[in-house]
């Protein structure tokens, strides 16, 4: 699921406007370029029926947008909010079944550099079919 979200969001001529490639999983690269966008697993939970297993898995998606200024941050939460909400796709045959988001958060962070970064933070749930 991972790589055939990031494919997604990659293939999005709106968000790559403004990050170009930079989407990455779990942390930003040291002294990497902004804006740029940051995506975390936080968990997922398998879904199930009286007969078993389903196939599909619901994961919890935080999607960090980072920034020099808070313009530039919340353009690519808009960005992201735009290609991700509601999506239903195949990717790389991974199924995106549904794409919701749950919350969202801003924030100003110092980075280890001491250069301070605007962040929003959103939380997608996103059912997708389960891989083996």
């Amino acid at each position: 699921m991972e790589e055939a979200l990031t494919g997604y969001l990659l293939a999005t001529a709106g968000l790559t406007a403004l990050v170009d490639n930079r989407v990455n999983w779990n942390a930003r690269p040291q002294a990497s370029a902004t804006p740029s966008v940051v995506l975390t697993r936080v968990g997922g939970t398998p879904d199930y029926t009286m007969a078993g297993a389903s196939g599909l898995v619901a994961s919890r998606i935080q999607i960090d947008a980072w920034g020099k200024t808070f313009a530039s941050a919340i353009g690519v939460s808009r960005a992201v909010k735009t290609a991700l909400s509601g999506v239903a796709t195949t990717v790389s045959g991974v199924r995106l079944q549904g794409s919701f988001i749950e919350s969202e958060r801003q924030s100003y962070e110092q980075g280890s550099g001491g250069e301070w970064f605007h962040r929003v933070s959103l939380d997608f749930i996103i059912w997708h079919n389960q891989e083996i």
